[in-house]
């Protein structure tokens, strides 16, 4: 049964098989003849590339849409998956092509999740193909976890070269995935902070020799002898800054210090309505090329069938107020090319083909 309460609810369409445009044409009208779905708002549609999965896939077409809703999440899951089985979606191999794509991307206030069903969607922080569309129609929804608005996080992703900082597991997974992205990829990645500053003697006192910055990948562990390898998540802010030469993309096996927000920057975020440790939008892009801000924070958990989502309070069980990412690590081979991809994602290009929402 319909729920008593209101919701804002963000969906996304995709499709790269057949006839693209007139499936999420489709789509659109099905969701919105239904009687659980108010006053539908559709973005423009967006070409973007396929990103991973097989080669030799078309382009896919994108857009989202917002409107309020009475029934629950799993409701609208229902809803959608019975228009992709009605319009002749064959669920294959993940990242294949397909021909509609539907998601439930946010459901109001809720966090949680059960099988088949995770609200916020897990990696839509990572996925310009669904924020840029997003801002046509949802600029001011707020994702419940850390408080974004989904133009700000939009922004966010933008100001810098695509970067995760890997959190959660223990040290010797994050840095696996670090080099094996290296050698595979050919992305840069930190394994972790510099060992501690050693003291040399300057006129009979000690005096602290500066490090030359974060290990590279190609590094041996950080984990000194006796170390168990499993790592506490809280004191991040202890980290040493990560410092890049160049602008390419990055991942880190731990979190750099984050922005902090000053008494000033707390006010004037509320006048603008901005997450409290967000970046200027005006920003120039190119500040963060010497100074690694993560873009994401890429939650490390497992999902088997004994850990898979039994509470919300494990889905996320903390905050930083930054915007995360859910990475799987059950099977690494998947997990490096996740990881991968989400960074192809956030770069991707995103071309409108439509000068508005009125194409269904």
């Amino acid at each position: 049964m319909p729920s008593s309460v209101t919701s804002q609810c963000l969906i996304s369409f995709g499709s790269n098989l057949g006839e693209r445009g007139a499936l999420i044409a489709e789509a659109a009208k099905r969701v919105s003849d239904s009687p659980w779905v108010r006053e539908l708002r559709t973005s423009r549609l967006f070409e973007t590339p396929p990103i991973g999965g097989p080669q030799g896939q078309h382009p896919f077409l994108n857009a989202v849409a917002a409107f309020d809703t009475d029934a629950s999440a799993r409701q609208v899951l229902e809803l959608l998956q019975a228009t992709e089985q009605d319009l002749g979606r064959q669920r294959r191999e993940r990242w294949d092509a397909r021909s509609i794509d539907l998601d439930v991307v946010l459901h109001g206030e809720l966090v949680g999740g059960g099988t088949g069903l995770i609200v916020p969607h897990p990696r839509y922080t990572a996925r310009r193909f669904v924020l840029e569309p997003a801002c046509d129609v949802a600029a001011h929804y707020r994702d419940p976890r850390f408080g974004w608005t989904l133009k700000q996080l939009s922004n966010h992703l933008k100001q810098a070269a695509p970067s995760l900082a890997l959190l959660g597991g223990d040290a010797s997974t994050r840095i696996e995935i670090c080099r094996r992205l290296q050698t595979e990829h050919r992305i840069q990645t930190f394994e972790g902070p510099p060992p501690s500053e050693p003291m040399a003697v300057v006129g009979h006192a000690p005096a602290i020799v500066r490090s030359t910055g974060p290990k590279s990948a190609s590094s041996p562990p950080v984990a000194s002898e006796g170390q168990t390898g499993t790592e506490n998540d809280s004191p991040i802010n202890d980290s040493p800054m990560i410092v890049l030469a160049n602008n390419d993309p990055w991942v880190s096996a731990f979190v750099p210090p984050l922005p902090t927000p000053t008494n000033q920057q707390t006010s004037a975020n509320q006048q603008t309505k901005k997450g409290p440790h967000e970046p200027s939008v005006e920003a120039n892009p190119a500040s963060n090329t010497t100074c690694g801000i993560p873009r994401l924070i890429a939650r490390m958990q497992r999902a088997t069938e004994e850990t898979r989502w039994p509470a919300p309070h494990q889905i996320w069980p903390s905050s930083l107020s930054w915007p995360e990412y859910r990475l799987e690590i059950d099977d690494l081979d998947w997990a490096v090319n996740e990881v991968a991809s989400a960074l192809d994602s956030m770069r991707c290009p995103v071309n409108a083909v439509t000068p508005d929402g009125n194409w269904w």
